[in-house]
């Protein structure tokens, strides 16, 4: 299931054993905390916290865990985070997940996916991959109305644009944003771009479209800022190099959101915003500013160039091309 159909799950009761596992960190501790808060009135008394790697080889540790009866409660819960048995040790576990204890509820928590887990009986699986715009729209009006504050539309959807769809980070802007306008009560598009901090793959999508626009002034003064920003030549050029290099692989490529990812060892939230963005350039174009970009990225490897100063040739290329 989504994270935001588990509220609704638990209203009609708990799961044995979960999986929690998607990259958006935020809805993974929020899904432990929903479970949590449901199975326990103490959890002092009767919450158990475990590391993967302190599990691995050592399966026996969290059996024994499974198996303590509740102290003066219905259920015990035990939360391991970041834990991708080998095949041996998942194979230790079925007994358990085949028969999982009706007194105990298993959260496991994982950035990445674990098939030997996965596989296994009596798992339900909580997908937190990062949300929709429509779901962190709705979480931001929602804390907005909490405090009494209004989020303009726009303002939102900055908010949601430069933390790159990043919960952990929305929740701080949001956060801070309420805390800002106490007075005023209403958060418009003027507070995000004075208050909130961009994401640098946001910062270099909006460079990126207006270098397609040819907005060559408004490139210029966001290449600029940037640079003062990162204070340091060479990572954005670099930066900028595989920025590029991504919209080629988009534009040409007949593979998948996911496959794609995978040679580029990217998320697959990159990808999707790639796939736009590479519409605003023709794929020779693009073949163009990448070529370019790799000449300068060699010379500046060779200690031919500044990397400052590939960086400014190359834009200058892209600008006038």
């Amino acid at each position: 299931m989504k994270f935001k159909e588990l509220k609704k799950s638990l209203a009609g009761g708990v799961a044995p054993i979960y999986l929690v596992t998607g990259e958006d960190s935020f809805f993974i501790e929020r899904s432990v905390k929903l479970i949590t808060d449901v199975c326990l009135s103490e959890p002092s008394l009767n919450l158990a916290n475990f590391e993967g790697q302190d599990l691995k080889g050592n399966v026996g540790d969290l059996l024994d865990a499974l198996s303590v009866y509740p102290f003066m409660s219905e259920k015990r819960v035990v939360v391991v985070r970041e834990y991708y048995p080998l095949s041996q040790d998942a194979a230790k576990l079925k007994g358990y997940f085949e028969n999982p204890s009706d007194t105990t509820v298993l959260i496991i928590c994982n950035s990445g996916k674990s098939d030997n887990l996965s596989k296994l009986p009596s798992v339900t699986v909580v997908d937190c991959a990062k949300g929709d715009d429509g779901l962190l729209s709705a979480w931001i009006y929602g804390e907005g109305k909490k405090c009494g504050t209004v989020f303009e539309p726009e303002a939102v959807k900055k908010i949601i644009e430069y933390c790159r769809s990043d919960m952990t980070r929305i929740n701080g802007e949001v956060m801070k944003l309420i805390s800002y306008v106490a007075d005023d009560k209403v958060v418009t598009s003027e507070d995000v771009e004075a208050l909130c901090v961009k994401e640098t793959e946001y910062e270099l999508y909006e460079v990126v479209d207006f270098i397609a626009s040819r907005k060559r002034e408004k490139a210029y003064y966001a290449l600029v800022g940037m640079m003062d920003g990162a204070g340091d030549g060479q990572r954005l050029f670099v930066s900028l190099y595989y920025h590029f290099r991504r919209l080629l692989y988009v534009s040409v490529s007949n593979m998948t959101d996911e496959e794609l990812s995978k040679v580029l060892k990217v998320k697959e939230y990159a990808i999707k915003r790639s796939r736009v963005q590479a519409k605003s350039f023709s794929a020779k174009r693009l073949k163009a500013i990448t070529d370019d970009l790799s000449r300068y990225d060699s010379a500046f490897k060779q200690g031919l160039i500044e990397p400052t100063s590939a960086m400014w040739n190359g834009i200058l290329n892209m600008l006038i091309g």
